[in-house]
């Protein structure tokens, strides 16, 4: 079998860091004879259709407070007493941040010095 020197050159034996290794140079292609180009015929192009327009959203119903208030069953029962529960931890919670002062600024004295010394009101 005859080896075609035009297409594919011999490999070379190279390093690449400690590795010895064959190294097989890129195959020099032949010159093509000129081909007349192909045309396609034009294609069609498509426009994707507008977005549709902005709708409000659905009507949203209440649920009456009979069936949400509901103790006829035990779920029910459950769901009303972690309710008022939550209520209660809500309250208490505001009230001890207020009799310890947490819901104030900790440097509110610093702004009301500044703006009486600059005469603005806030």
């Amino acid at each position: 079998m005859a080896i075609n020197r035009d297409s594919t050159p011999p490999p070379m034996i190279g390093k690449i860091g400690p590795y010895t290794v064959f190294m097989t140079p890129p195959s020099t292609p032949s010159p093509k004879p000129f081909q007349q180009p192909v045309f396609d015929s034009p294609k069609k192009i498509v426009v994707p259709p507008p977005p549709p327009p902005v709708q409000p959203p659905p009507q949203q119903f209440a649920k009456s407070l009979q069936s949400s208030n509901s103790n006829d069953s035990v779920v029910g029962f459950f769901k009303n007493a972690v309710t008022k529960v939550q209520n209660a931890h809500s309250s208490l919670d505001d009230h001890l941040a207020r009799w310890f002062g947490l819901n104030q600024s900790k440097y509110q004295w610093a702004l009301d010095d500044y703006y009486e010394s600059k005469g603005l009101l806030r």
